[in-house]
């Protein structure tokens, strides 16, 4: 599978997420996000896949400069046409194609490093990201409603499935 592949297929399974969420859950606050919401997360997520989308034609990314759709995290419609209009934008970059990435590890803005980067390392960055944020949504989910149709991997990294699938196995 190509880092697109698995971009696209993680934005599936974050559109089937959006689905089974209530409409009026959607942006309500969380108290085990103290205050937060799902929606926040899920504009989070949204934030950093258009950010490299919307820069790497510039053959820059700033993750400190994305865009905070705030619509995104309010309505959950919104959010479904976002991500579904990301799987095309997606779908049609370069993974090999080289780019910059602005460092972030101060607040000081003369003192960021570029990083040398390709555009399918940063879908690794970003799909690695919305995984971490998915595991927090489900948490939320289930503060919500136990009963929720939550799959079961939602939030685990493709690389711990794996590892308890062979230790179960015996590989």
């Amino acid at each position: 599978m190509t880092c697109k592949q698995g971009a696209i297929q993680l934005i599936d399974e974050i559109i089937e997420t959006l689905n089974i969420i209530p409409t009026n859950a959607y942006a309500s606050s969380l108290e085990v996000f103290e205050g937060s919401t799902l929606g926040k997360h899920f504009r989070h997520i949204h934030d950093f896949f258009n950010c490299l989308v919307t820069q790497c034609d510039h053959n820059h990314v700033d993750y400190a400069k994305r865009k905070r759709n705030q619509t995104i995290e309010s309505q959950k419609d919104i959010a479904i046409k976002h991500f579904s209009n990301l799987k095309s934008s997606i779908h049609v970059l370069d993974e090999s194609r080289v780019l910059k990435v602005f460092a972030d590890f101060t607040l000081d803005d003369g003192c960021r490093p570029e990083v040398q980067t390709t555009i399918g390392r940063e879908l690794m960055y970003a799909y690695d990201h919305a995984v971490h944020h998915l595991a927090i949504v489900k948490i939320g989910l289930q503060s919500i409603d136990p009963t929720l149709p939550i799959k079961k991997d939602l939030g685990v990294a493709a690389s711990t499935t794996s590892h308890s699938y062979a230790a179960v196995h015996g590989h």
